[in-house]
């Protein structure tokens, strides 16, 4: 969302252009419920959700597929969301048209954007990507289009994925220009494709269904696809993406997308793992060492906490002797508070609350009566000196002045080192209103120019916030804001750093795709920038939440669009799990639950006795564990991804066009292809149908192995923390920056760039020049000697054509052309690849790109993992510490029990690259291990990891 999204509870209102809401506050627009201001009491919003999808209608491609021998395919796959012309309000940002409201043409005219869906849309496996576009069924004139290049000429099928509404039309146009002349038109949704008696349709009254042109003939160059609304029709036009292709005997199905060259590149060397000369050379006593950058700092003078919602009314205990109370402070749900009390007062172990990890947090609306003078809260944080937070989620508070600046006094003066700060879930301060009513932006500025302004207005507005609440002058405080994003935590997470946050927070909700990137963002910026990562966690799946309470119960036809929340709906309990490690091994230096009350029950039917729900009991497991493994090392991420400060780049936000008026470019397709191969099969499981454990885990063939940080010059000290920088996207060079780069290569390290990026430094640095002249080619070659050749042909990809001056080539063309080259200075070297933005005309990873990022990657950390796991490597004082992430074998639906398969059980071997192993342990269950000898003679361990399930293994090295 935009950083301090408006609250449409407050207002009454859905969502509107200005707002950019939340994952979880999208779905509760349906319900428009009123603020609820008791801490612990705030609504779980709902976000968007998927689960296993029926099958899409689309002509039967036949069992077998007959395709000509040695012909390359072209598959050019575009998100309707992605396109041009969709209309805007006065704040120049797109309409917003979720398909739920159903508004018409007078409320939302032309293309709006649609999604992320959330009861209808997810149960069908979700949208292509994460947004769609929609015209109203009265729209008569409205037109998308997307310019493209054919790369060679042929007969191409178009396909389109839309809404097929039972009984109804909802027709529209793709049409198809070439130098101004119209090549092809094809109307879709005139009658229907989906059987009546349809599943999903029967649910909804449509389902998603794909459809397709008949051939038609494209020239090789530019063209335009465009989809038109031509007449007022009976239903909604719901359209979610658009697939060019010259495979004419492929069908799509689902989200699912075809195998593009550059992803079959990565998944043939995943497969096989062949042994390619790496292009950052082996460092067995460097590699081992944690530069200082990666040190966290402490929060609150404490390595790890779990900041937690606490009950208001356990305050009004405090006074009273032990015997009678609990002795530690805690929530639960307002009927078990009683029960909570009887059963645990005066004890000295009490599950969860008893570990000196919780740290209080009070609601804002609390805080006149709780930091008054006397008060009981007051009176606990000087007798346990705890540090402490402030939730300010959709509250509010006001106090008479003299109270106000004796607040102030206390948060400033002796509450200092104990108070961690507020704590703002998805927005940046609850300022977004007023920031939004009174800036604008416009498609003229630059993107800098927007963050910019956004700066300036965030603190202008956090500055009248704080200083109207304490009745003196406060600044605006950004060292105290913890503002934990969900969507937009991307695009902002090293603007916060940069505007003086210290704890940066995100939230990564169980539908959003690659949780390990989006904490490598959080963890770079807060690494960048000197500050620590506040994980948020909330168990949002959609239209749906696992919660084990009475409360946020949604059921029955009045949310039948919206919110089934209930025992057994919403992620897996395994998501939940992989959640905490991930974060804790990940570095983050606090957890907070977003509820805290959420933990106990009383389960019937029947007379049960109070306990731990099964969100609790593995809370209690993942506190036992941080409690016993405080030295959990550091992550090592010798690779860091170079953007932009102001790439704005979100591909799950809504709309997500970055800063709400910049239109997707180029460039942010080339981060999302450039995540993507980082992370493979991150794009390939993404296609899937959205559950917990598919999308938001990913089994990366390189493992979690990267930071993310930018092209400051304020903070260019943070490159020399890592082996290898990856230029993603484009990128405005600072003054001087050039230098920087040169000194970060003299001095040993890896700089990767590509043509799109040359722009601003010096021929020197690349070893190449540039000769103005381009080129087309569909296979490439790798030079490197004694490898097995790789099949680096595929689509058809633009490159410039270069000159070596002092570069060595690694992958050449067919034709002897220079694709990728290295250039040795000092220590270090810059790989240069001349593809720009390393797109194909397909507007994905093109194969050289690749290949060479997995001579970039294959070993570019001191430890051997093999196996399908999702891996983290932390430096330990006696060696590494290897989180091992199984995300197979547990299926989870928005509704309803888990389905596990426990032939999904992974072996995984683990060994060191250039030390023995001395001895080897697994914490979560506290076994050791053996080590055996691997077929080379080297030292392993090898141990299963069950189905959905969570290892983090210690191995000692041999000194």
């Amino acid at each position: 969302m935009r950083p301090g999204g408006a609250n449409p509870k407050a207002s009454g209102r859905g969502t509107r252009s200005g707002a950019r809401l939340p994952i979880k506050c999208r779905a509760l627009l349906r319900l428009c419920l009123c603020v609820v201001t008791t801490l612990g009491h705030l609504p779980q919003f709902a976000q968007a959700q998927a689960t296993s999808a029926p099958r899409e209608a689309a002509p039967a491609a036949g069992a077998t597929v007959q395709r000509t021998p040695g012909r390359s395919y072209e598959y050019l796959w575009f998100e309707a969301e992605n396109m041009r012309g969709f209309a805007t309000d006065k704040r120049n940002e797109p309409v917003l048209n979720p398909s739920w409201m159903n508004h018409p043409r007078a409320q939302t005219p032309g293309w709006g954007m649609n999604g992320p869906g959330v009861s209808a849309e997810w149960t069908q496996g979700g949208e292509s990507e994460w947004n769609s576009a929609a015209a109203s069924a009265d729209e008569t004139r409205a037109v998308l289009h997307h310019d493209l290049e054919v790369p060679r000429a042929g007969q191409y099928k178009i396909w389109v994925r839309y809404a097929d509404w039972v009984g109804r039309d909802e027709a529209f146009a793709v049409r198809v220009t070439q130098q101004g002349r119209e090549i092809a038109r094809h109307e879709f949704g005139a009658r229907d494709r989906v059987d009546p008696h349809d599943e999903a349709s029967a649910y909804w009254g449509w389902a998603f269904n794909w459809d397709a042109s008949p051939e038609v003939a494209l020239a090789k160059g530019a063209a335009r696809v465009s989809v038109e609304v031509e007449r007022a029709a009976g239903a909604r036009r719901h359209v979610d993406c658009v697939l060019v292709t010259n495979d004419t005997a492929y069908a799509p199905e689902g989200r699912r997308k075809p195998e593009f060259a550059g992803w079959r590149v990565l998944r043939e060397w995943a497969a096989a793992r062949t042994t390619v000369a790496p292009l950052v050379a082996g460092d067995a006593d460097g590699a081992a060492a944690v530069p200082r950058l990666w040190q966290r700092p402490k929060v609150a003078g404490r390595e790890f906490l779990m900041p937690w919602n606490i009950s208001p009314k356990f305050w009004e205990l405090y006074e009273k002797p032990p015997a009678e109370r609990p002795l530690y402070p805690f929530h639960v749900e307002e009927h078990l508070f009683a029960p909570f009390v009887e059963k645990y007062k005066g004890a000295r172990d009490v599950p969860l609350f008893s570990s000196q990890l919780v740290a209080p947090v009070i609601y804002i609306n609390d805080l006149p009566r709780l930091l008054k003078e006397g008060s009981p809260f007051l009176k606990y944080l000087r007798d346990t000196r705890a540090p402490f937070a402030v939730l300010i989620n959709y509250g509010t508070a006001e106090m008479p002045e003299a109270d106000a600046q004796a607040a102030w006094k206390l948060l400033t003066g002796e509450l200092r080192e104990q108070f961690v700060g507020w704590v703002s879930g998805e927005s940046i301060g609850y300022v977004y209103p007023k920031v939004g009513a009174g800036l604008t932006l416009t498609p003229a500025m630059s993107r800098r120019e927007m963050l910019e302004a956004y700066r300036v207005a965030y603190t202008q507005e956090l500055d009248k916030k704080w200083s109207a609440l304490f009745r003196t002058q406060t600044g605006p405080m950004w060292d105290k804001l913890i503002a934990a994003q969900s969507t937009s935590s991307t695009a902002y997470a090293h603007a916060l750093g940069a505007w003086g946050e210290k704890l940066i927070g995100i939230e990564t909700a169980a539908v959003q795709p690659n949780t390990a990137m989006r904490l490598a963002f959080t963890r770079g910026a807060a690494r960048q920038t000197g500050g620590a990562v506040l994980y948020y966690h909330a168990p949002n799946f959609g239209d749906t939440a696992t919660t084990f309470t009475r409360l946020q119960n949604f059921a029955g036809p009045d949310h039948f669009f919206h919110s089934r929340y209930g025992p057994t709906m919403g992620p897996s309990l395994s998501w939940y799990r992989k959640s905490y490690y991930l974060y804790y091994m990940g570095g983050a230096s606090a957890v907070y639950l977003e509820q805290g009350f959420d933990q106990f029950f009383k389960p019937g039917p029947g007379e049960h006795p109070l306990q731990l729900n099964p969100l609790g009991r593995i809370t209690e497991e993942f506190m036992g564990f941080a409690e016993r493994r405080p030295e959990r090392g550091v992550p090592y991420t010798p690779v860091a991804f170079l953007l932009d400060p102001a790439h704005g780049w979100d591909m799950t936000d809504w709309p997500h066009w970055p800063f709400g008026v910049a239109q997707i470019e180029r460039h942010d397709h080339a981060l999302r292809e450039l995540f993507g191969a980082a992370y493979y099969p991150a794009g390939v499981t993404e296609g899937d149908p959205a559950t917990a454990d598919r999308q938001a885990f990913v089994s990366s063939a390189f493992g979690d192995v990267f930071d993310v940080l930018v092209a400051s010059e304020q903070h260019a000290a943070a490159l020399g923390a890592y082996r290898a920088l990856i230029v993603g996207g484009r990128v405005e060079w600072p003054k001087g920056f050039a230098e920087r780069l040169r000194e970060y290569v003299r001095a040993g390290g890896t700089l990767v760039l590509n043509a799109a990026q040359a722009k601003g430094l010096p021929e020197d640095l690349s070893g190449v020049r540039l000769t103005g002249a381009t080129a087309e080619a569909d296979d490439a070659r790798c030079l490197s000697p004694g490898e097995p050749p790789a099949n680096l042909r595929g689509s058809v990809f633009r490159y410039e054509r270069v000159e070596p001056r002092g570069a060595k080539a690694l992958i050449e063309t067919g034709s002897g052309d220079a694709l990728v080259t290295v250039n040795k200075i000092g220590r270090g070297q810059v790989v240069f690849c001349a593809v720009p933005d390393l797109l194909g005309l397909d507007e994905r990873i093109a194969p050289p790109a690749a290949h060479a990022l997995v001579h970039l990657l294959a070993q570019i950390t001191p430890v051997r993992v093999e196996g399908e796991i999702q891996h983290l490597v932390n430096r330990t004082p006696t060696g590494w510490a290897v989180t091992l992430i199984n995300n197979d074998g547990v299926d989870k639906q928005q509704q309803g029990m888990a389905r596990v398969d426990r032939r999904a059980a992974r072996t995984v071997t683990l060994g060191l690259r250039a030390r023995e192993i001395a001895s080897a342990r697994e914490w979560t269950t506290e076994v050791p291990l053996g080590i055996t000898r691997d077929g080379r003679g080297r030292a392993a361990v090898t141990l299963d990891v069950p189905p959905g399930g969570v290892r983090v293994v210690e191995l000692v090295e041999r000194r």
